[in-house]
């Protein structure tokens, strides 16, 4: 049988919370990857450069990547909701929601906080001045949490796109 009337609405807004869903996650991949190229482009060019290029991260974050996380656990959430998927009877979906709540305390706790010194100190370098802390040190425990972040989101993609056990 076809599709009755009532149903095409509830397709129609499931696939556009989906492609809502998928944008979210092509932004908010595509940004948090890049972050590591704007790095290493900064430090190999410059002081000056170095600095606009933090900046810029931090500029992109705050107007692109972050709202595209939140985007993800609203129109996932939506999804949830519209499917009437059973959260706690989908392995997959389970982890994908504690490595998204993982990703996020850790982006809020260990990288922010440590990209926000890490451009603290590529400013000071960049005025001439000399900073109270090794830029090079700060620079690699941002470097190496900023990768946790960007692996655990991309397990999270590969566990969407996947979805084992189904």
């Amino acid at each position: 049988m076809g599709a009755t009337p009532q149903d095409i609405p509830l397709r129609f807004v499931t696939r556009f919370f989906l492609v809502l869903h998928i944008l979210g996650a092509i932004v908010a991949v595509g940004f948090s990857v890049s972050y590591g190229i704007w790095t290493a482009l900064g430090d190999a060019t410059g002081a000056a450069e170095r600095a606009f290029a933090l900046r810029s991260i931090s500029w992109i974050d705050r107007r692109m990547t972050t709202p595209a996380f939140v985007l993800q656990a609203v129109t996932g959430a939506i999804l949830v909701w519209l499917t009437g998927t059973a959260l706690l009877a989908q392995t997959w979906l389970r982890v994908s929601i504690g490595l998204y709540v993982l990703l996020t305390v850790l982006a809020i706790v260990k990288f922010a906080p440590l990209h926000r010194r890490q451009l603290a100190l590529a400013e000071q370098i960049a005025a001439g001045e000399t900073p109270d802390e090794n830029y090079a040190t700060v620079a690699s425990r941002a470097r190496n949490w900023g990768v946790a972040v960007v692996l655990i989101t991309l397990t999270i993609v590969v566990l969407m796109v996947s979805k084992p056990g189904v």
